[in-house]
């Protein structure tokens, strides 16, 4: 009874769960300023039975003597962690200059790992960071960093 109310919980916890998502336009004389977000994470409550268990850290396995427990006796492990996409803070920003479309986007990326989640820690990654300019009669050029034609539509 007590693993059926405890799956019927998270279950629901699991349903209830949704990214919040944040966007703000601001005009600035000649500019117009996007900002925009995501919070994305997580709860996890794991208890395990067996103190003894393996690791695989790049494909190499090996096992190692209660690590999730962090102690004897400790056999519980709860993390706050990322899904799949980490949380971001982008900056945008779109002018007409001179004949020329003239943008910028700034994003970045940490994640909301605590330090026992998959042994790994908060990561900080930037995706995207790029100016681009151009005109509608021959194109636009973009400079730095961004998903990728593909990698935009995927996630």
């Amino acid at each position: 009874m007590k693993t059926k109310l405890s799956l019927a919980v998270a279950s629901a916890l699991v349903a209830a769960a949704s990214s919040a998502n944040a966007g703000i336009t601001i005009p600035a004389g000649d500019w117009t300023l996007d900002i925009g977000g995501v919070v994305n994470a997580y709860y996890t409550h794991t208890n395990v039975d067996k103190v003894q268990h393996t690791l695989g850290y790049g494909g190499l396995f090996y096992t190692q003597a209660n690590t999730l427990g962090k102690g004897a006796g400790k056999n519980d492990v709860s993390n706050i962690t990322t899904g799949l996409l980490p949380n971001y803070l982008s900056v945008s920003g779109k002018t007409r200059q001179n004949d020329l479309d003239v943008g910028f986007t700034i994003s970045i990326n940490p994640g909301a790992s605590t330090i026992g989640a998959g042994y790994q820690g908060p990561q900080q990654e930037n995706r995207q960071a790029f100016l681009t300019f151009g005109d509608a009669s021959w194109g636009s050029i973009k400079l730095g960093k961004d998903l990728g034609i593909f990698a935009s539509d995927a996630i």
